[in-house]
């Protein structure tokens, strides 16, 4: 019966759109936020080279009065996966701190968040070096279920793309434990030049 009412409730958010979205802005990223998924529907920054100055010291908390989604994750399966990465967050505490807001979050699995997802994290940073900055996105796509009492919403792919000199890449990658069998490059997918970014 609980799975029919989180069915029901997702049909709702589906058709109510982004009217329920929170927009979360820090200087670091902004969050696109989703009430009913309690994920977000979008995370945008700019990764650019910096002295990293914070260590992953701050723990994953809520801010806004939104729920602390600490307890669903527990004993889920899943990672509590960041969209703008704690790396690309940690040239001052402040900034790396709010990398660890759930606004900023979705769930993933292990081999996808701590091996494909954070190569190809590493080579955004290596670009934001060779070229000076590099605007992402990430996003998802398809309901693979849920996780927890509150019914946090696991994307079926995780969905990244970045604009740097000129160029727009897009990657789309399962979000399994078996995604690894591919380096973050198998998962690319054609798109057109972009200019303009965002």
């Amino acid at each position: 019966m609980k799975s029919i009412a989180i069915s029901l409730f997702m049909l709702l958010a589906c058709i109510t759109g982004s009217a329920q979205q929170q927009i979360v802005s820090y200087p670091g990223y902004t969050a696109y936020w989703n009430p009913v998924t309690l994920i977000p529907d979008s995370v945008i920054w700019i990764a650019k080279p910096h002295a990293k100055a914070a260590n992953r010291s701050a723990g994953f908390h809520s801010t806004g009065g939104r729920l602390n989604e600490t307890r669903d994750y527990r004993h889920s399966g899943y990672d509590i996966g960041h969209n703008a990465n704690a790396s690309d967050e940690n040239g001052n505490s402040s900034d790396e701190y709010n990398s660890f807001d759930f606004v900023n979050t979705y769930p993933q699995r292990p081999n996808c968040n701590r091996l494909t997802w954070l190569a190809l994290e590493n080579e955004v940073r290596q670009l934001a070096i060779q070229y000076g900055s590099v605007k992402n996105k990430v996003y998802w796509i398809g309901v693979a279920g849920h996780i927890g009492d509150d019914g946090v919403t696991v994307p079926t792919s995780c969905v990244k793309e970045i604009w740097y000199n000129g160029v727009h890449e897009k990657y789309i990658m399962p979000n399994s434990d078996t995604c690894n069998l591919h380096p973050y490059m198998y998962y690319r997918v054609k798109t057109q030049k972009s200019i303009t970014g965002l």
